[in-house]
């Protein structure tokens, strides 16, 4: 999993961090300077004892200081058979002025303090070029523009401060995993278990769970792996075959139900799907039976006529939590289907499906931040222990490891 953008930030944080830590090494090699330096100030020698303290500043203003004390202590002496040391650093030599220059005067074409003050300060520039770096790399790993484009914003705002010298990768790390914290967490959170457990202890049973979605995201095998986390807690269910769309369909739950030893409802193909779900949801009542997981015929966003079909499942039996399957696989075409979905209907969570076999997986980011829902789980596989709770900092662990 994210194993492409894995990848890609590693490659631009190394590239990145390891040319800026080269540039401090040639700018402070055999100085050792003390003070603040920043990008506006420039360190250069008088050009005149009148204003030699017009270009000198810090310690440096310290140094001719002391220098003019001693130079006034030898004429006091009645020593001029020489120049004083003041006047022979400013009448040097060109070559020997460009010496005491190098001495006093770090480049400061990167903006950065300088390892000797521990900390740096990236220029405009070079905070740019990173933050291009990481967009093209998002944006190929199917995250988002609008969600790319938040979290460029909110990393610059982070690398415009002074970061660690010492270990500028490390510090480039934390910024970047700080900055997807921000974009992953946008949506609250929810835990569909305590809903249901809430639910349960209330006595507001059955408590109905709607599932949609298009063809072939992994719906009903995503119904079956619900089942079983809530048979784990020794919570009773039913299942309910209602979509009578797809060739196989009813098949296929009732092999989910049969495995996990719990009753399935179910009609004949062509069967109008409100109907079976109200079948189940009676059954549940008069069985005492806590939870009813509802299938549904895939559709797409496009198709009108299916989506008024699961507007009506929802008028009827007006589920406690409907729940979006999708696939990481579909790119950013996932979240313009959700949107279109939540105009129809209400969504409370979405299950990112076959996440396993997504090399890229910028759905996992920025699915949260552009729809507005929460995603619930990840499914990683066809076992039914193959569902993980939603966890950004798992996501970014395996993005940026820590």
């Amino acid at each position: 999993m994210f194993d492409g953008l894995r990848k890609k930030f590693q490659n631009a944080v190394k590239l990145f961090s390891d040319r800026e830590e080269k540039k401090l090494e040639e700018n402070s090699s055999g100085d050792s300077v003390s003070g603040t330096i920043t990008d506006s100030e420039s360190i250069t020698t008088p050009k005149s004892p009148n204003n030699s303290e017009d270009s000198i500043s810090g310690n440096h203003k310290d140094t001719v200081s002391n220098i003019s004390s001693q130079d006034s202590e030898i004429v006091r002496n009645g020593i001029t058979s020489r120049k004083p040391p003041i006047e022979n650093a400013i009448q040097a030599p060109q070559q020997e002025k460009k010496q005491i220059n190098s001495k006093v005067k770090i480049k400061l074409s990167t903006k950065i303090k300088g390892t000797i003050f521990n900390k740096v300060r990236l220029s405009d520039s070079e905070i740019n070029g990173f933050a291009e770096d990481l967009k093209v790399s998002m944006l190929e790993s199917d995250v988002s523009y609008d969600t790319t484009e938040e979290f460029i914003s909110d990393l610059k705002k982070k690398l415009s401060t002074e970061i660690n010298a010492k270990d500028i990768k490390s510090a480039l790390f934390d910024s970047v995993r700080a900055s997807l914290l921000d974009i992953m967490s946008k949506a609250h959170p929810i835990n569909i278990m305590d809903g249901i457990e809430k639910k349960i202890k209330e006595r507001e049973i059955p408590v109905k769970i709607l599932f949609l979605g298009p063809n072939g995201t992994g719906k009903t095998t995503t119904i079956g792996k619900i089942g079983y986390m809530l048979k784990s807690k020794g919570i009773s269910m039913a299942f309910s075959a209602s979509d009578t769309f797809r060739a196989a369909a009813i098949e296929q739950t009732e092999h989910h139900a049969n495995a996990l030893n719990v009753p399935v409802i179910k009609s004949v193909y062509g069967a109008d799907p409100s109907s079976v779900a109200f079948d189940a949801i009676a059954y549940a009542t008069a069985h005492n039976i806590e939870v009813v997981l509802i299938d549904s015929a895939g559709r797409q966003e496009t198709n009108r006529n299916l989506i008024g079909e699961i507007q009506k499942m929802a008028r009827v039996i007006k589920p406690d939590i409907v729940i979006y399957v999708g696939e990481s696989t579909s790119g950013n075409a996932i979240a313009e289907q959700i949107r279109e979905f939540s105009k129809f209907i209400r969504i409370d969570g979405i299950i990112l499906t076959k996440l396993d076999c997504d090399a890229k997986g910028g759905n996992a980011i920025s699915i949260t931040s552009t729809t507005g829902i929460p995603v619930l789980y990840f499914g990683i596989g066809e076992s039914y222990k193959d569902l993980i709770p939603y966890d950004p900092k798992m996501i970014i662990d395996a993005i940026l490891p820590n």
